[in-house]
């Protein structure tokens, strides 16, 4: 299996974050997200979803989603009947943000919840550059390895 820590608990592929990739692709990318998200360098730090709390990005670490399934003992959203009757307000807003950048999480969190192993897969791939085969973040206009346009726009909060 790919890198258990990857899988989510709501649906978004941690590893297409750019935290998480500026921290292992280093150089100018790790760069320039430290300067957007103003912070140092060495502040840009992630382990994913299934890594400790205290090794998570602060908005992972306050993530009200992941508050929530902690408190209904749930390992992801998928096993909660608000998500199935879409009633939970915390993981519409989170769907819908996620939707504007391509990511449909309702569906990855349904499929990450019955084959993980194929969802790691499946998203590794997805957020791969065709050009160079590295990997890229959700908010990438241009592969950040090799400059090649990736094919989409106006995807940053």
């Amino acid at each position: 299996m790919g890198d258990a820590k990857l899988l989510s608990r709501c649906g978004i592929y941690c590893g297409a974050c750019y935290v998480y990739r500026a921290e292992r692709d280093g150089g100018e990318y790790l760069r320039r997200v430290a300067e957007w998200q103003k912070v140092r360098p060495e502040e840009v730090h992630c382990m994913g979803c299934g890594g400790p709390p205290e090794e998570m990005w602060v908005n992972c670490r306050l993530c009200p989603v992941r508050g929530c399934l902690d408190e209904k003992e749930y390992r992801t959203c998928a096993e909660c009947g608000e998500f199935a009757g879409r009633s939970c307000e915390s993981y519409e807003r989170l769907a819908a943000f996620c939707l504007k950048r391509g990511e449909d999480v309702r569906a990855s969190v349904a499929q990450l919840s019955r084959d993980p192993e194929r969802w790691l897969r499946e998203q590794g791939e997805r957020w791969r550059c065709v050009s160079c085969g590295r990997m890229t973040s959700w908010y990438d206009e241009v592969c950040h390895s090799c400059g090649a346009a990736l094919g989409r726009t106006d995807l940053r909060p």
